[in-house]
């Protein structure tokens, strides 16, 4: 449990300093050109980073271990953050596609550390996920005002010490495998084609990849923009509350992952799937703001529960030798899923209410209620057995 607690010290350094990187990189950009498309194209270069890991993800750790792989990607982020840096805006973006390429690395791996490293494994994803989001709702504010009292450079800095402490505390965390922990063998030359197979025969991992893509494609209903579209276009109230609104969203999902930590069993997926269903109605059929964040709190909750039900479901029914294979066909078809799923409500929401999006999102999710009863009789049936 030792070695869990050290990959979490790793990978929470490794978020704080990510997040002050964005917040200073997009402040930088916007400063240095004065063009919003230049703002807005950092989180298009990293989905595009992140998409491609997925890609190269099998093949990597068919050549390297766990550990190895950590630990050389947080190293290699940390050297391009450097170069960052030092950097002229026009070659920024390239890095920052780099950048997202390697951390698209992390998370899956961490993952696929958990069944290794404890027995309890929807409380190590309930602390993981709990802690991210913890990092995303104070470091975004607290990253602006860095910015803002000093400069993006400052900012960029204390990212690159921060980054830096991450690789030193992932080696620490490499060394003590040898000592607490003996990875599993991955088996050799394995490439996406081959964990595309994989996933494919093996019903219950298919069953939740399937589940993972189609709710990374409806959860983009809640993404930021089309959160501050709602605002003013809809509710006709300042966009002050649209932090208020984010913020919402994150600290329910906070409370998701304290409720799933305490209990003694995973929860329903159908009944997380039906609470999406509804905060999408609630949504789009209020028109006032405090019915719409009590909305986005259920929507926040129901994710929550949705992320860490699913990881837990998986490392609890999916060979350790195999794991890591399923999360890289996950990291593809997820961020693919999540661009395609922007796009779409984002050209929605151009040609329609705002309103009337939500409620066509309130259907799309309905699938997933029946994925996830699906998904919840499986898991009974591998209880029992």
């Amino acid at each position: 449990m030792k070695s869990f607690y050290t990959l979490l010290v790793s990978q929470w350094l490794a978020n704080i300093g990510d997040v002050l990187y964005i917040v200073a990189l997009i402040a930088l950009l916007y400063q240095q050109s004065g063009s919003a498309l230049a703002a807005a194209s950092f989180p298009i270069a990293v989905t595009i980073g992140m998409t491609v890991s997925g890609l190269f993800f099998a093949r990597v750790l068919s050549r390297f271990t766990l550990g190895q792989t950590l630990l050389v990607t947080q190293l290699l982020k940390t050297i391009l953050l450097l170069a960052v840096i030092q950097t002229e805006s026009v070659y920024v973006l390239g890095l920052v596609v780099l950048i997202a390429f390697l951390d698209g690395f992390a998370r899956p791996v961490q993952a696929s550390f958990i069944p290794r490293l404890t027995t309890n494994r929807q409380q190590a994803n309930s602390l993981v996920q709990g802690s991210n989001q913890f990092i995303q709702l104070a470091m975004w504010p607290l990253g602006t005002i860095l910015v803002a009292s000093f400069s993006s450079e400052v900012a960029l800095t204390v990212a690159l010490i921060l980054f830096t402490l991450s690789t030193l505390v992932t080696f620490q965390f490499v060394h003590s495998l040898d000592h607490d922990v003996t990875e599993t063998e991955l088996e050799s030359d394995i490439s996406l084609k081959d964990s595309l197979a994989f996933v494919r025969t093996a019903p219950y991992a298919r069953l939740i990849t399937v589940f993972v893509t189609f709710e990374s494609f409806v959860s983009t209903l809640w993404i930021s923009a089309l959160l501050l579209v709602y605002l003013e276009r809809h509710l006709h109230i300042d966009t002050s509350w649209w932090g208020t609104m984010n913020a919402s969203f994150l600290v329910s999902m906070i409370i998701a992952s304290a409720y799933l930590y305490r209990a003694k069993r995973n929860s329903s997926l159908a009944i997380s799937s039906v609470l999406s269903v509804g905060a999408a109605l609630l949504f789009g059929l209020t028109s006032h703001i405090v019915f719409a964040l009590i909305a986005l709190a259920i929507q926040g909750y129901a994710t929550q529960l949705l992320i860490i039900q699913t990881n837990t479901a998986l490392q609890e029914t999916t060979p350790a030798a195999q794991l890591p294979y399923v999360y890289s066909v996950q990291q593809t078809t997820y961020t693919f899923a999540f661009s395609i799923g922007s796009l779409t409500f984002g050209m929605l929401a151009d040609g329609l209410p705002i309103a009337v999006v939500y409620l066509i999102g309130a259907g799309l999710t309905v699938p997933l209620v029946w994925l996830g009863r699906q998904i919840d009789q499986a898991d009974d049936v591998v209880q029992s057995a």
